[in-house]
């Protein structure tokens, strides 16, 4: 921790401030804590209400005057907001409750269920990967972000020699999402994210004029999914997918990236990893809360919003919600800070690090599995793992939280 997170005469908002300096990226959890231990309160001269308290970020996520609509917004740039109109993570009911429930039609459980089979084979696949690239690894860049680029990219269809043209896209795509990269934007980063959205989206009218849209792959049934007569615009349509490929993305590699490295800070939970691999998919909802992807998510007040204790966010406020803050609230989690993976119990944790109410992500099961059967393969056969810990670099971004860099050292790989 840096002084000014330790500091007792630090204010809230200076609190703030030092979360979002990218040097407090590889443990924010210390400086979190003391904004939730101070939740609500105000910051950007009071134009920004945070919380902190999983309480009262899960009231204002399940509330349905609180809007997601980034238009609403009074401290978001008119051109971060231009460029997510058609987004269905900043859509409002009734268009967000229309979208939703054309894309659910295209993402059911029994597509997930379905998958499980070819998704152990990909990752036993990179497994092999790790092998061929030798020890140490590079984890990120070798096995956790080709796992969820290669099996969204096989559910739409797109040919084995496009994917890594897509974990690409998906990085440079990802930045409109996080507010610290908007504020230090620059011309060419401009450029490249304009060009790159217009490669994305010429990328799949050519796929469907093609025939790619044909059959039962999900690309098919976004294109066919119908609801009363209604369908997906082209808009929305290709919005949609730089969604599932840009957020799923994202989320799923931090996801896995953070599961090795944590199992391997606390090796008496990775023997009980090893000893009960079943263990794998309650090991992830622990490490959702415990080392969530998403870190932050931002709200506007349509009306007032009262929280549980009687305080009002007041109408047209910005609300910055705390979500890794929330998920080691001690009101909800015994012990937060310690890392359990049979705290789950074969139960969905009450973590929010796939948000809540109408906004909860579509992706989450998909995102789950991915993770627990990477995790499976990865320690089933990798032996003698070791994170070199010089050389752990997080990425700046402060919503989507992840590794750049993570090499690990083995012995062999069986």
């Amino acid at each position: 921790m840096t002084e000014t997170t330790t500091a007792s005469t630090a204010s809230p908002e200076e609190h703030l401030i030092t979360f979002f300096d990218p040097a407090n990226r590889p443990d924010p959890y210390p400086v979190l804590h003391l904004m939730r231990e101070a939740s609500p309160f105000h910051a950007m001269d009071g134009a920004l209400l945070v919380l902190g308290r999983h309480k009262d970020v899960e009231t204002v996520l399940r509330s349905p005057v609180a809007s997601a609509d980034r238009s609403k917004s009074r401290i978001l740039s008119t051109d971060a907001v231009e460029s997510r109109k058609e987004v269905m993570t900043f859509l409002d009911p009734p268009d967000h409750t229309r979208l939703r429930g054309l894309v659910t039609q295209a993402f059911t459980p029994r597509m997930v269920q379905s998958l499980e089979g070819r998704i152990r084979e990909i990752v036993d696949d990179l497994v092999d990967q790790v092998a061929r690239a030798g020890s140490p690894v590079d984890i990120p860049s070798v096995f956790s972000y080709p796992v969820p680029v290669r099996v969204i990219c096989e559910m739409l269809g797109v040919p084995p020699e496009d994917h890594k043209i897509f974990g690409t896209w998906s990085t440079v795509l990802g930045r409109a999402l996080d507010p610290l990269m908007a504020a230090n934007r620059t011309p060419e980063i401009d450029k490249e994210d304009t060009e790159t959205r217009a490669a994305f989206y010429q990328y799949f009218r050519d796929l469907i004029a093609s025939g790619g849209a044909r059959g039962e792959g999900l690309l098919a049934r976004l294109v066919q999914a119908e609801e009363e007569g209604d369908r997906l615009t082209e808009k929305e349509l290709l919005a949609t997918l730089a969604l599932l490929v840009m957020a799923g993305h994202e989320t799923t590699a931090n996801l896995i990236s953070h599961g090795i490295l944590t199992l391997l800070r606390h090796p008496d939970q990775l023997a009980l990893l090893r000893e009960d691999p079943s263990l794998a998919f309650s090991a992830v909802e622990e490490i959702l809360r415990f080392e969530p992807s998403v870190q932050i998510l931002h709200r506007m007040a349509k009306e007032p919003i009262r929280l549980e204790d009687g305080f009002e966010v007041p109408a047209g406020m910005d609300v910055l919600l705390l979500a890794a803050a929330a998920n080691r609230d001690p009101e909800v989690f015994d012990d937060p800070d310690r890392f359990d993976i049979t705290r789950a119990s074969g139960r969905r944790l009450d973590h929010l690090s796939f948000s809540s109410g109408v906004h909860r992500c579509l992706g989450a099961n998909l995102g789950k599995l991915e993770a627990a059967l990477a995790l499976q393969a990865f320690f089933s056969r990798v032996e003698d793992p070791q994170v070199v810990q010089e050389d752990l670099e997080y990425r700046p971004h402060v919503i989507l939280r992840g590794p750049e860099r993570m090499r690990v050292s083995f012995s062999r790989v069986r």
